[in-house]
């Protein structure tokens, strides 16, 4: 009922202009023709506002039940699948409804005029005049509605390219930031000297997170075999640094390694869990990943650091609208029992549009 009241609001304008252009057209033919006798400007413009009004009034109550025809015909038979069913039942439709309303006509005509000669009209003619008008009526309808409809596509399409830019350029500036690069190059520094055997294995992973990110940031979707290679990566930094004070565990079914999600969004969640929460000797960090179906589980245990700075909550915001953006599923985040809970639903690549999303 919203969607049928926003489209008839969206014809409300239309209506008023053909109303006020068909109204002033007849009014001044009849006018130079002497069948209406106007005397002055101020009693044309009168007229024509009066009849104006008549006709608009007129065409909004014939309009609710068109609109609502189409409505139903958008939903039961849209144009492009089925073209010929859609005309032949849009036809059918409005003889239909011409022929009730003829029959109304005929009907109030002999409750109001019982004396009138209705043999001079004919119920036939008039299905067929009441068919046409609303046959046109309809089609201007179907073709300002199809128009506001391209017109709204095409700026929410737009809106939708500029805040995939904005989530693509926010995505690769928190990989790509100075805290992560500097802690990195200060942990490869100390390798060199230290364990060279290792600090090339650190080089080794490090480039792989680059290589990766910047792959994968033009990409809508990734299969989860490979965001689990770059967590990997990502995580055998992470485990330099801390050490024995970060573990990971993981247990994930090979049937849902080819599922689909958006590129990083499991390393926001590992950056926000590492970021957030104290990680040391005494209080190690242990965060946990695994499937629950067509779910994806990561999950750690809640230590949060005594700090004056609260998060914003961007990761997660980013991440629900990445997912409202290609599909209806959305990812959860819990926090209950002592542990902060990222629930990720998987994807199947054949349900997702990519063309829209690119």
């Amino acid at each position: 009922m919203k969607q049928l009241f926003y489209k008839i609001k969206g014809v409300i304008g239309f209506l008023l202009c053909i109303s006020i252009i068909l109204q002033t057209g007849i009014v001044l033919y009849n006018h130079y023709t002497g069948a209406y006798q106007l005397h002055n400007s101020v009693e044309t413009f009168t007229f024509i506002l009066q009849r104006s009004l008549v006709g608009f009034l007129s065409s909004i109550i014939v309009a609710i039940p068109l609109v609502y025809i189409v409505e139903i015909l958008n939903k039961h038979f849209p144009w492009g699948k089925n073209a010929f069913k859609r005309i032949l039942v849009e036809l059918l439709l409005i003889i239909s409804l011409s022929f009730l309303i003829s029959a109304l006509v005929f009907i109030l005509m002999n409750f109001f005029s019982p004396g009138l000669d209705l043999s001079k009209h004919s119920l036939l003619r008039s299905t067929l005049v009441y068919s046409l008008t609303n046959l046109l009526f309809v089609s201007s309808i179907e073709g300002l509605l199809i128009y506001k409809e391209s017109k709204r596509l095409k700026q929410e399409a737009a809106t939708l390219r500029r805040e995939i830019a904005g989530i693509k350029l926010e995505i690769l500036k928190s990989q790509i930031n100075q805290h992560f690069m500097f802690n990195s190059l200060n942990v490869l520094s100390g390798l060199l000297k230290k364990d060279p055997d290792k600090a090339q294995e650190f080089i080794a992973e490090f480039s792989n997170i680059y290589r990766y990110v910047l792959e994968s940031i033009e990409q809508p979707l990734t299969n989860l075999q490979n965001e689990l290679k770059f967590v990997k990566s990502y995580l055998f930094l992470q485990q330099i640094r801390y050490g024995r004070s970060l573990s990971f565990e993981e247990e994930i079914s090979s049937d849902v390694l080819e599922k689909m999600l958006p590129p990083l969004s499991l390393q926001v969640i590992l950056e926000n869990a590492i970021k957030h929460n104290i990680v040391n000797e005494e209080r190690p960090l242990l965060i946990e990943m695994y499937n629950d179906g067509d779910s994806l589980i990561i999950r750690n245990n809640f230590q949060p650091k005594i700090s004056n700075l609260k998060s914003t909550g961007l990761g997660q915001k980013n991440i629900q609208r990445r997912y409202q953006i290609i599909c209806e599923k959305s990812p959860e985040f819990i926090l209950e029992n002592g542990y902060y809970t990222a629930i990720l639903p998987l994807i199947k690549e054949n349900r997702v549009d990519t063309n829209l999303i690119k």
